[in-house]
Parts: structure tokens; sequence; C-alpha cells
């Protein structure tokens, strides 16, 4: 009887690479893969990377391969092949990957907090955009309500909004944080804060922007706070029954402790009522 040796034995095309990651570009894919555990007793000469659904595929003597021809905001499964002298092999698993347009980056303008005034309208109060909790913080001197607004402001449009979370002085997430873009100006990401208390010191991170672009302010709930000082006495006090009367406008809208878009009594009580109150440190 004679074995067979290696040389006698017939070539068999080889197994499936095994599939990795697939990362997304404007109008294609770059798919990556590492070789089949056997290639089948011959080398391999080449690896096909299809996606589906369609037919766009390309091939490559080595991972990654990009497949280019893709349409945008389409979601695809993307598989292997490999090629040895014996012919193609079985197509791995699939991977999905939906490519996207380019995403321009962008920097942080300025930040503000942005609060409705009843019929008066929306105002901006400007935040310092500082990261530090040790360090400047502006209040925002007006009631929380049930929810704040807290505006991140960008150089050019936002296609990512990415994550937001508020923080507070212990580095404890407090509250929640939800950010969306705001569709009449897209360069502005909106974020709502709610379950926020009065006299609550944080930094709100947002995270992600355009994929890279990361952002951050830190802020001092303080109601009652008029000339942010941090704390709550009679100077807050007389700046606000100096203005009692008066309907609220971009030039007093933060003596409106109350959102109510004139600034009365109830105004004047609010800031009585919080007068000694010192912002956490």
């Amino acid at each position: 009887m004679v074995t067979p040796t290696a040389a006698t034995v017939p070539a068999s095309p080889p197994q499936a690479p095994v599939i990795g990651a697939a990362t997304p570009g404007n109008g294609q894919a770059s798919v990556s893969f590492t070789p089949p555990a056997f290639n089948g007793g011959a080398p391999i000469t080449s690896y096909k990377v299809t996606c589906t659904p369609g037919t766009a595929n390309a091939s490559g003597a080595a991972s990654p391969i990009t497949v280019t021809g893709l349409t945008n905001g389409v979601t695809y499964g993307c598989s292997v092949t490999a090629t040895n002298s014996a012919g193609e092999g079985p197509t791995s698993a699939s991977v999905s990957v939906t490519p996207v347009s380019a995403i321009a980056p962008v920097t942080l303008a300025d930040v503000v907090s942005r609060k409705s005034h009843a019929s008066a309208g929306t105002f901006d109060l400007a935040m310092d955009s500082s990261i530090a909790l040790s360090g400047a913080v502006s209040t925002e001197p007006r009631t929380i309500g049930t929810g704040h607004q807290i505006v991140f402001r960008f150089s050019g449009p936002v296609t990512q909004v990415g994550i937001a979370a508020a923080i507070d002085s212990a580095s404890v997430a407090i509250g929640t944080a939800s950010a969306a873009v705001n569709p009449t100006t897209n360069t502005e990401v909106i974020v709502t804060l709610t379950g926020i208390a009065d006299n609550q010191r944080l930094t709100l991170f947002l995270n992600g922007v355009n994929g890279t672009t990361n952002a951050s302010v830190s802020i001092g709930f303080l109601v009652g706070d008029i000339n942010n000082s941090r704390t709550v006495n009679s100077s807050d006090i007389t700046g606000v029954k100096a203005r009692s009367g008066q309907t609220t406008d971009a030039s007093n809208f933060v003596f409106d402790l109350n959102a109510s878009g004139s600034i009365n009594a109830s105004d004047i009580l609010a800031v009585k009522a919080r007068s000694g109150l010192v912002l956490v440190p």
C-alpha cells in the first residue's frame, strides 16, 4: 500500500475567512477580515468582499478591502470569500455597515442657557464653558421648572449630535440630559436638563458631536442670584425691585425668575425666599 504524500493530494477551495469590522465611508465601506483556518492546500491568491443589497464587490490580496459604489444611508451586509488555484471558497458570515457622507469637523463657538419668558420671547444667558468644577461658574438665576435648555453653538452644521451627561461636584451623574440638533439652525445642539434641583452646581458634557468634538460647560443653578455672586442677598432683591412692573425683554430677562414675561412681586418674593442661600461648592 502506498500512502499519498501532500504533493499528490489535490487542492480544494479554501475555507471561509473570518469576518471583522466594517468601517463606513462616503458611499463606501472598508471591510476587515482574517485568513481562513485552512487554505485548501494551496496559497490564497485573492479575497473578494461583496455587499448586499445589490452586487457591489471588490477584490484584493489582503485585509482590509474597500467596496465602493454604495448608497449613503442604506444598511448593507458585507461578507468575504477566499480563492486559491482550486477555486473560490464559501462565504463568511456578514457584518452590517451603513455608509455616510463625509462629516465636517466643527468647533464650539459658545454655550448659552435658553429660557422662554411667556409671550415676551426666548432669551439667552451666556454660560462659562470651562470644564473645571473648581473654576469659574456662571449661575442661572431663573426658575428651573420642569426642564431647562442649555444650547451648545458650533462653527458649522451638526450631523451627529453626540451624547450629553450632567455630573455634579462629586463627579456623580445627576438628572437627565437629552441632546438634539436644532432643526431651525443646524449649528446648535439643544440639551434639555430635567431633575436638577435648585442650588445645584454641575458640569454638562456633550461628547461626540460630528463624531469627535467634545464640549462642556460649568453651571450653577441658584434661583435669585441675579448678579452672579453665587449668593442670594440684598443686592439681588434690590435689583429685582428696581425693575418691578417691567415687561421682560432682552435687557432685563434675568430678573424674571418665574419666566412669566413680566417682573413683579412674585419675582421679588422668590428672591426674598432664598435670601442667604449660597451655591454649593
